[in-house]
């Protein structure tokens, strides 16, 4: 992919979104901008997608959304790298959300990198974080040994999970405006 190709994608799928999408923006604004970043994801390769989460923040807070729409073990694996090496609370959200759609209980090495580098540097992401590897715990019962989360913190993932749930029916076309 040259960087023609990928300031294209830039400039079509990530400015018009990162800023309501990146952090926890996305539970606020995601759902209104469902449909738009369904459209958006339909043309989007995993290609793409790859090169947007080994870019800059705001291509991964991007990718890591588009990332839920066209799944693939390349995808999946650019997703944990960009989350366990991530530097802050802007991307990591997202991040988070997408790791555990995608990946489960492997999701687990990357959300403990991330949340230790978190709890150093101080940026503020870690506990959404924790939710995350306490819904891989719960679900795929996987040990962790990241902290339990505060139930706002679950609730703020969950939150996310459903903009990833909701972005993936919005992709396929199939009645994005009627999810509840």
């Amino acid at each position: 992919m040259d960087q023609g190709d990928i300031d294209d994608v830039i400039d079509r799928c990530v400015v018009p979104f990162y800023l309501d999408m990146m952090g926890t923006n996305a539970i606020r604004y995601g759902q209104p901008l469902t449909t738009a970043l369904g459209d958006a994801s339909r043309g989007v390769t995993p290609a793409q997608v790859t090169a947007l989460l080994r870019d800059g923040w705001r291509p991964q807070v991007m990718g890591a959304w588009y990332s839920v729409t066209v799944a693939g073990p390349e995808v999946t694996t650019a997703v944990l790298h960009a989350l366990a090496t991530s530097r802050g609370a802007l991307d990591a959200p997202s991040l988070a959300t997408a790791a555990v759609v995608l990946a489960g209980p492997e999701a687990i090495e990357a959300l403990e990198r991330y949340f230790a580098a978190d709890q150093a540097k101080g940026w503020g992401a870690s506990g959404i974080i924790a939710a995350a590897a306490d819904h891989v715990r719960r679900h795929h019962h996987v040990n962790t040994s990241l902290p339990a989360p505060s139930k706002t913190d679950q609730d703020t993932f969950a939150a996310l999970l459903d903009v990833a749930r909701r972005l993936r029916v919005a992709s396929r076309g199939d009645g994005a405006r009627t999810v509840s």
